[in-house]
């Protein structure tokens, strides 16, 4: 049985999404409920964009956090930066982490609602600023302490590893609207409402999801 049609069928009807009672459990006034879930949206859509545009992967529900004061989605360990989750023997094929837990706290209608609209704001955003974002990031290609550069002891003289300009690359082409490093091929260069449903559309693909490492737990 191929692994989306084994996600769909077997696995996903083990596990019915129940994020939605975290906010009416933690936020029991109307009001604090309702700043929670936009706040949420906000967040997670930031998170979302942001971490697609510079390659961060090993998104497990370990390394995404809730604050239980405001609703904001918060990030942690950032170890597997630039792509490095596709150099993985199990390499991560989705954008961001938009699985249906994470989809059931945005609310009734799902991601066709805040949360889309501010990843399109993200976008737009990080693009005005493409040039300077870019001259931060390429800095990393030339930092000693990074671990794709290296060295040979013989002549000192420093050599770059090709996955460091390929990061860049890649960074470059998604500030141009280039769906590139997720499960399906890369497209020409979107409109930021075209690249926006494409990267939530590879995110939520059971196509992609099934193929993930077990631990990253696509079913939560």
């Amino acid at each position: 049985m191929p692994e989306d049609e084994m996600l769909k069928t077997k696995i996903l009807p083990m596990f019915p999404p129940a994020f939605h009672k975290w906010f009416l459990n933690t936020f029991s006034e109307p009001a604090m409920w309702f700043r929670a879930r936009i706040a949420y949206a906000h967040t997670t859509a930031v998170w979302s964009m942001v971490g697609h545009i510079v390659g961060l992967g090993d998104r497990h529900g370990e390394n995404i956090l809730f604050d239980s004061t405001t609703g904001d989605c918060v990030h942690v360990d950032f170890s597997c930066l630039f792509d490095k989750g596709l150099q993985l023997e199990k390499p991560e094929l989705v954008p961001f982490r938009l699985t249906q837990n994470m989809i059931d706290g945005l609310g009734i209608t799902g991601y066709e609602g805040t949360y889309l609209r501010v990843c399109e704001i993200i976008l737009s955003i990080l693009r005005a600023h493409k040039e300077t974002l870019v001259s931060v990031l390429e800095t990393f290609i030339h930092d000693p302490l990074v671990e794709w550069t290296k060295s040979h002891k013989s002549s000192g003289v420093e050599v770059q590893n090709p996955h460091a300009q390929r990061a860049i690359s890649n960074i470059e082409a998604r500030l141009q609207g280039v769906v590139v490093g997720v499960g399906a091929a890369p497209s020409l260069p979107l409109a930021v409402e075209g690249q926006a449903r494409r990267l939530i559309a590879e995110a939520v693909s059971l196509k992609n999801l099934g193929k993930m490492y077990i631990w990253w737990m696509p079913w939560f």
